[in-house]
């Protein structure tokens, strides 16, 4: 049976590709675009919680990507009248599409910088209020 470390160093002596995603950071900045209100954020992982942090502007935070395991960040985001979650970080959609990942954080949802358009336009609901940690 072989261990992660031991996939790992196959890994890196065979597909050069591979050991730059391991070791590579992943940075996440989280852009307050909500009139005139600061945000609650509050992110984690399976690992690691980030505590809870008040945004007037931006916040963020960086992270290497587990190898075998999908790595996971999610956040609640609060102001007054409205509490909310999302997967900020989710490795299966978010890995090819930015090591950068920029998001506005808006009243109707989070939206991320796409890297192709230049804009925020890629853009998801809140996650549904019954999951809510």
């Amino acid at each position: 049976m072989k261990t992660s470390a031991t996939l790992i160093i196959i890994c890196s002596l065979f597909i050069d590709s591979c050991v730059e995603g391991i070791w590579s950071k992943t940075h996440v900045k989280l852009n307050n675009n909500l009139p005139a209100e600061t945000l609650r954020v509050h992110c984690k992982s399976r690992d690691d919680d980030l505590g809870i942090h008040d945004i007037t502007r931006s916040w963020g935070f960086s992270f290497i990507p587990h190898f075998l395991d999908g790595t996971l960040f999610s956040c609640n985001f609060a102001w007054p009248g409205q509490l909310h979650w999302f997967d900020i970080y989710e490795q299966s959609r978010d890995q090819e599409e930015c090591t950068q990942c920029i998001w506005k954080i808006s009243p109707k949802g989070p939206c991320r910088f796409n890297g192709t358009t230049g804009e925020f336009d890629a853009c998801f609901p809140w996650s549904p209020s019954s999951r809510l940690w």
